[in-house]
């Protein structure tokens, strides 16, 4: 008998320390892969301010130093906007600092990008010119973000939900690969509830101070339109972009939603009580702004906010400005990238083994099918998404669909054979998703949608692996040893040249 047995397959891979960059619409993160969390996490934006002595123009990416006292005339700029790199300017400077705080030698390690299913050929192609041209990376590879969640959560087959600050998206991922064809989202995400939150305060007369405006302050709790905060302001402000407000608003609108939201199923939706009554009880919770004066909301209020993730259309402060336009899920056309050169769509395995004998009675059947009565399924093609591109609504009276439905779309346009898999196996990820009781309404509304699937809606249970799965997932999949034959290299990038590099390699 041999006493001979196979070599083990090689899975780590730590002697290639790799690099992980996660661009986000609010946060961007990176970090060394092999790690659990990434080692920094900062805005997406940067704050620029030109000299009036020199004319020369500083840019600040530390995040402490975007939160302290700006200087006089500072403007404060986004580098991403629906999880793509809109100024790729300040973005390769924020990049360069950002390798210089983790101390990178560019030379000596790879660099792994994640990117959204939509993101544009013109932002692959500059990616590969800025990380293996410019900053001269021995290795590079991108890989869209779902599929580095399905990795941080060890599942191949699955649903991926991501309600982040700009986009909710539903992307199904197969054998490890996105589904691009089959993505569907909306812009109703983090963003859409800080605008209702926003309007809210509007509403009640408030009127926002940053707290570097700030000197003293004194706690005044919210009575009527009339009650106002009493502080003094910091001396010397000196000019204020209008930026600036905006970018600390947003910081206080998100404390807000993390600790006020709330989502509720229909029938548990308090009716909206008298204010006075209302505000003694303790279903009412207090948030205190930056100028001391406490904004007292209801229970009723902060459902109803919350649950306009379900029903868009459907607002505590009537239409929401900027999402005046409904989003019918149809996100790759509207965020216009649907005919960019991308990957091919991948095909799973078990379908394209079908034969031609099947595929051609198939093709006949369905020929006479659609020249004696058309359905509403034969413009399906093989993967199961429309020839038209439109999802299926429940809404047939709202053109807007909330993320319940816009989950039922995609389970509705897969293949049969994967459906039942993909509804057994739904990821939460994106910092949204940490409004209480979100996850139990969504299980709860599919299941009565889809009697004869098993629905399990999966979330982790830790905030940062929640907010930050992508990344994650990005460290895992670039610490495997069988992850090696996918980089590529600065002079396979010479020699095949961008474009294959995007259909053939960047899956």
């Amino acid at each position: 008998m041999s006493d001979k047995t196979a070599a083990p397959q090689v899975y780590g891979a730590d002697e290639i320390n790799a690099v992980v960059l996660d661009p986000g619409s609010y946060t961007t993160q990176a970090g060394y892969a092999g790690y659990d969390q990434p080692s920094i996490v900062t805005p997406s934006y940067y704050s620029i301010h030109t000299s009036q002595e020199n004319g020369k123009s500083t840019k600040v990416f530390d995040e402490n130093l975007l939160f302290s006292r700006p200087k006089d005339g500072a403007e404060i700029r986004s580098l991403v906007s629906d999880n793509l790199v809109i100024d790729w300017d300040g973005a390769m400077d924020q990049y360069r600092y950002l390798f210089g705080q983790l101390e990178i030698n560019s030379k000596e390690q790879p660099l792994l990008l994640t990117e959204s299913t939509m993101n544009s050929y013109k932002n692959k192609i500059k990616a590969m010119e800025f990380f293996l041209e410019e900053e001269q990376f021995c290795a590079f590879y991108s890989v869209k973000q779902p599929t580095c969640v399905s990795f941080a959560h060890g599942r191949p087959n699955c649903l991926v939900v991501d309600i982040g600050h700009d986009l909710t998206t539903v992307t199904p991922v197969i054998d490890g690969l996105c589904l691009r064809n089959q993505v569907r989202g909306t812009k109703y995400a983090g963003a859409y509830l800080n605008q209702q939150l926003r309007q809210f305060l509007k509403s009640k007369a408030v009127d926002y101070t940053a707290p570097f405006m700030v000197k003293k302050k004194e706690g005044v709790y919210w009575e009527n339109n009339d009650t106002k905060p009493i502080f003094e302001n910091t001396n010397n402000i000196g000019n204020i972009h209008p930026s600036v407000k905006d970018f600390f608003y947003l910081r206080t609108l998100r404390e807000m939603k993390e600790l006020l939201l709330e989502c509720c199923t229909d029938d548990e939706l308090m009716v909206p009580a008298d204010v006075e009554k209302e505000l003694e009880t303790e279903n009412t919770r207090w948030f205190e702004l930056p100028n001391g004066l406490n904004v007292p909301f209801t229970a009723y209020e902060r459902q109803k906010i919350s649950n306009s993730l379900f029903h868009p259309s459907d607002t505590l402060c009537g239409v929401v400005e900027n999402w005046e336009k409904p989003y019918d899920g149809n996100i790759i056309d509207t965020i216009g990238t649907k005919n960019d050169l991308t990957s091919k769509e991948y095909v799973p395995l078990r379908r394209a083994k079908k034969t031609d004998e099947e595929e051609n009675n198939n093709g006949s059947a369905s020929k006479d099918e659609n020249s004696h009565s058309p359905s509403k399924d034969s413009n399906k093609k093989e993967d199961g998404s429309t020839n038209n591109g439109t999802a299926v609504k429940h809404e047939k009276n709202d053109p807007s669909v909330g993320v319940t439905d816009l989950i039922q779309n995609v389970l509705e346009n897969l293949d049969i054979d994967l459906k039942p898999q993909l509804a057994n196996n739904i990821v939460l990820t994106g910092s949204t998703t940490l409004v209480p009781r979100l996850n139990e309404r969504l299980n709860n509304e599919l299941s009565l949608l889809n009697p004869s699937l098993k629905i399990r809606v999966h979330s982790a249970g830790n905030t940062t692996e929640r907010k930050y799965a992508s990344w994650i997932g990005g460290s895992i999949l670039s610490s495997l040893g069988t992850f090696h034959q996918l980089w590529v290299s600065k002079a396979e990038y010479d020699d095949v040249g961008p474009d294959q590099l995007i259909v053939n390699r960047f899956r």
